[in-house]
């Protein structure tokens, strides 16, 4: 369930101005952080298409020379019987209230001349509320670009779980639920209105996208495609990146200093600019540079 607003943070979001992005020989998806110990890190796209296996030879041997896939949340916790119900209570509107009562007219036109265009019933929407609306939405344009295999974060869980590899999550399905499925409540204008924008632009510019996170030009896409989207929608980027990083920091910093060889993936939006994970860990004294599955014999996770 992915939003092409949130795919960056989810995988491959925001889909901006991604043409002019140059292909760099040195660069790399996959990051590694030393401190005492270390741990490599990789931006992620949570939904591909076909012909984008096999990854990027990088992410095997990543997590052949790690001990444990570190993914956002328990993938596996969100076909739970519980997040299902919470889906279901919190993606839709409350009795005798519907999509339609929370927006403006004229956005309210958009949303139904879109849905129309992707073939979904304006019936099926007006029962929910703005983030799954959105969420719907952004599944039916992924799905007509051909962007509907599992992406990096569940390829790797199911390999963990087929090799008895040792799994854990940044936070609980639960809590990435409960925060997806609240965006655009101060703003459903705003927030529909930015996913409109987004989907617009995603037929053009998804196959500059994808080859710019192959090569790990996470300050670049940052510039780009997070820094305009927070311009467009401040609340939301708060709570999708700056928030979730500054949370998930103790634990990045708990990775660098233990003995044991984690393999961080998180959503590619998650690792450039200022607020960025790659940022953070500088600061904080960390080395952070880009590795490479053929370099740093001997000096790095090998």
């Amino acid at each position: 369930m992915v939003s092409v607003r949130m795919v960056l943070v989810l995988g491959t979001l925001a889909l901006s101005w991604l043409s002019a992005l140059p292909c760099w020989a040195d660069g790399s998806p996959v990051w590694e952080v030393r401190g005492e110990g270390g741990f490599l890190i990789g931006g992620t796209i949570h939904m591909l298409r076909s012909r984008d296996f096999p990854l990027p030879e990088v992410f095997g041997r990543a997590y052949e020379v790690t001990d444990t896939v570190v993914l956002e949340t328990d993938l596996g916790a969100l076909v739970e019987p519980e997040i299902q119900r919470l889906m279901a209570e919190r993606g839709f509107q409350p009795r005798g209230r519907t999509l339609a009562d929370d927006l403006r007219p004229d956005t309210w036109q958009r949303l139904t001349v879109l849905a129309e265009e992707l073939g979904i019933g304006i019936n099926m929407l007006e029962g929910m509320r703005p983030a799954f609306a959105g969420l719907t939405l952004a599944r039916a344009m992924l799905g007509r670009l051909g962007v509907t295999e599992v992406g990096i974060d569940g390829y790797f869980y199911r390999r963990a779980r087929a090799d008895g590899r040792p799994l854990a999550g940044l936070e609980p399905a639960r809590e990435q639920i409960l925060l997806l499925l609240s965006l655009g409540d101060d703003d459903p204008d705003g927030f529909l209105d930015a996913n409109f924008d987004d989907l617009e632009r995603a037929t053009a510019v998804i196959e500059d996208a994808i080859d710019a996170w192959r090569y790990g030009e996470f300050e670049l896409l940052h510039e780009r495609v997070i820094e305009p989207s927070r311009l467009d929608d401040p609340i939301s980027h708060r709570r999708l990146f700056v928030e979730r990083n500054a949370a998930w920091l103790p634990m990045l910093e708990g990775f660098a200093a233990s003995e044991e060889r984690e393999f961080v993936l998180v959503g590619a939006g998650h690792l450039g600019g200022d607020d960025g994970l790659l940022a953070a860990l500088r600061a904080a004294g960390y080395q952070v540079q880009p590795w490479h599955s053929e370099s740093w014999n001997g000096g790095g996770l090998e």
